[in-house]
């Protein structure tokens, strides 16, 4: 609903997603603003908000929009009860967010409530490992949960202490398309970021990189125009 192609010549596919790190509407607004130039969608992140308007941020997005309350225990600085959280959320549902993500480890019940409110609103489901990489298998048993939840896309990040964790990780993407799940596999950290170019062309929703240097939502974010050149060479 929002507006138009993605600014990239590669794909017409969903590619990047830049995190809108602000502290408050108006920062948020015009970081918006100069992001949409540069990707597919953006996510507005609360979490690092010390005050927010969600009206106004929904309704001016130009781009799809994407919100999130990253809480602290999944890497975010979001310290506000489960509660609160899920009422901004269902907030952003109901002004018509493009995408809300949606923790996997937030209570049942309150999981429910958001899938039942979701509306037009697609949500994703995410789980973040802010030191370490599982094994394949624990790995394989938690995309098979979270992909039985009927989410429309479910996000695994890790932290890559070797370069084989990447390895470990995008092969979640093959076992999603198998599924006929949309899904987002990579791994945080320097070590990481051959994921965060590999997800979107293994077939990954898309990755995520920073509008600017200092502006990254996670470690290892690569900036949108080292994202855009990289990624521009690799499917020439």
């Amino acid at each position: 609903m929002k507006a138009g192609q993605a600014t990239t010549v590669y794909s017409n596919k969903l590619m990047i997603c830049i995190p809108i790190i602000a502290c408050n509407t108006s920062d948020a607004l015009e970081k918006m603003a100069l992001a949409s130039a540069h990707c597919d969608l953006m996510e507005v992140r609360l979490d690092v908000m010390e005050a927010f308007d969600l009206s106004a941020i929904i309704a001016s997005a130009s781009r799809p929009v994407m919100i999130t309350y990253r809480s602290i225990k999944e890497g975010g600085e979001g310290g506000v009860p489960c509660g609160a959280c899920v009422d901004y959320l269902k907030e952003a549902i109901r002004l018509g967010a493009d995408y809300v993500d949606v923790e996997y480890a937030i209570p049942l019940e309150y999981r429910r409530l958001l899938f039942e409110k979701r509306g037009q609103t697609k949500l994703i489901l995410s789980k973040h490992f802010q030191n370490e990489t599982p094994s394949t298998e624990t790995l394989t048993d938690l995309f098979g949960k979270m992909a039985a939840t009927g989410a429309d896309i479910v996000k695994i990040v890790t932290y890559a202490k070797t370069p084989a964790d990447n390895l470990t990780v995008l092969g979640l993407i093959p076992l999603a398309a198998k599924r006929g799940v949309e899904m987002i596999a990579l791994c945080m950290g320097s070590l990481g970021r051959i994921s965060r170019v590999a997800c979107p062309l293994l077939g990954g929703a898309f990755t995520f990189a920073s509008l600017e240097r200092g502006q990254e939502s996670a470690s290892g974010q690569m900036t949108v125009k080292e994202m855009n050149r990289v990624l521009e060479v690799l499917s020439r």
